[in-house]
């Protein structure tokens, strides 16, 4: 899938920079600064009109995913890589989606001084990767129990620009939609909850590094990590699994505690009866508390369900290190709200007879309680990575070629 590009002036020097829509790091090629992009909520983004009309100019929106669909039912798995857009309100004489625009046009943030006038969405995120999951093709599943997930490295808002006058037009083509429909009574000024700020290390004042695209920046100087918040950076605290071998790079996964409602999941015991694993109950399971594991970067979804479940059943024990290490970190580009998403989808996955899973949880759910960081150590084995103490590979072109995901 193609980058969207972003266009935006340097707050510092004012030069027009180009990044990508999934850069969480502001940088500079003129005055040097680096600052970390955060959002309060969704990134908030509009195409500039392309022709002139005296009319009322009007943003309308669209919520767009980019990422990794999957859809789990008791006789199959479906997953697709998807990037999509979906008309966030009901207005018939407006296109459905953005098509190809979100890929072929330069994007610009909705700041205050955003000229133009907003018609804000009708429904959530939420409400939309359903309508999504429903609408592409292939990923539909008959009436019954399904287990589904939307995890993906861009939730966002694009506005498309139109003019209402006595007629709607398109406000990239100047095609004619129809007879004038929006309710102005509706309409607000520019609003946005985007903020630049320093990637100074806010503990000693060191440049923070990292990949641009990485939620997670680090200071080599007093080895802490950060990721960008309402303030600036917010500090994380990183888990690193140990071994005695000497590793090429480590991958980010997420370790996300949860709270399961109308069946029981707290343990390694309750996992085994939920799922039917193929695995004696053994006294010390009763008494341990059961996590699940996923991949906190980019990775195409076979993999990234294959990855959540082998380190699901390892349940690793990462401690807290006093100095990070100096081998490679892989970025973080999964956030964890996304990561959370996940989760319905791999406890499916991780059911070999998912026919007996779907009665017990039945009007259940998973509620989101707290996520970690934690790092672990793959070794260089010609075309693929390793990782030593659960014997499981990766291809280096899967992770290569799953940044251009």
């Amino acid at each position: 899938m193609t980058e969207a590009l972003l266009s935006h002036q340097c707050p510092q020097c004012g030069a027009p920079v180009e990044l990508d829509e999934t850069d969480r790091i502001f940088a500079c090629p003129f005055c040097q600064v680096r600052l970390f992009i955060h959002s309060d909520g969704p990134f908030s983004y509009c195409m500039k009109p392309r022709i002139e009309s005296p009319d009322t100019l009007v943003y309308v929106p669209y919520w767009r995913f980019r990422g990794n669909a999957f859809v789990l039912d008791p006789q199959a798995l479906r997953h697709k890589i998807i990037d999509s857009s979906l008309l966030a309100v009901d207005m018939p004489a407006l296109p459905p989606s953005l098509g190809l625009r979100t890929q072929a046009m330069k994007l610009s943030f909705v700041e205050p001084t955003t000229l133009g006038l907003f018609l804000a969405p009708a429904f959530g995120n939420g409400d939309f990767k359903a309508r999504l999951l429903k609408a592409v093709p292939g990923l539909a599943t008959a009436s019954g129990p399904s287990l589904t997930a939307c995890v993906g490295d861009v939730m966002s808002l694009i506005h498309l620009p139109v003019f209402q006058g006595k007629n709607l037009v398109d406000g990239l083509t100047g095609k004619l939609l129809g007879p004038a429909c929006i309710d102005e009574t509706r309409l607000e000024k520019a609003c946005s909850h985007l903020r630049f700020s320093s990637t100074l290390c806010p503990q000693c004042g060191w440049d923070l590094v990292g990949e641009r695209s990485s939620l997670v920046q680090t200071c080599p100087h007093c080895d802490t990590a950060w990721e960008p918040g309402p303030e600036g950076g917010s500090r994380v605290t990183p888990h690193f699994l140990q071994t005695p071998e000497q590793p090429a790079l480590y991958l980010p996964f997420w370790n996300l505690r949860f709270r399961a409602k109308g069946f029981r999941l707290e343990t390694w015991a309750d996992l085994i009866r939920l799922t039917n694993l193929p695995r004696a109950l053994l006294p010390w399971m009763e008494s341990t508390a059961f996590s699940f594991r996923v991949p906190a970067f980019k990775i195409r979804p076979e993999l990234f369900l294959n990855l959540s479940a082998q380190v699901s059943l390892y349940q690793p024990d990462a401690p807290v290190l006093e100095t990070l290490p100096k081998t490679p970190l892989h970025p973080v580009t999964l956030p964890q709200k996304e990561a959370f998403q996940a989760v319905p989808v791999v406890l499916g996955r991780l059911a070999p007879a998912r026919k007996n899973l779907f009665p017990k949880i039945r009007g259940g759910s998973l509620h989101p309680l707290e996520a970690n960081i934690e790092y672990l150590p793959f070794v260089d084995a010609g075309h693929e990575f390793i990782q030593p103490e659960m014997n499981m590979a990766i291809q280096k072109n899967a992770l290569f070629w799953s940044a251009t995901l």
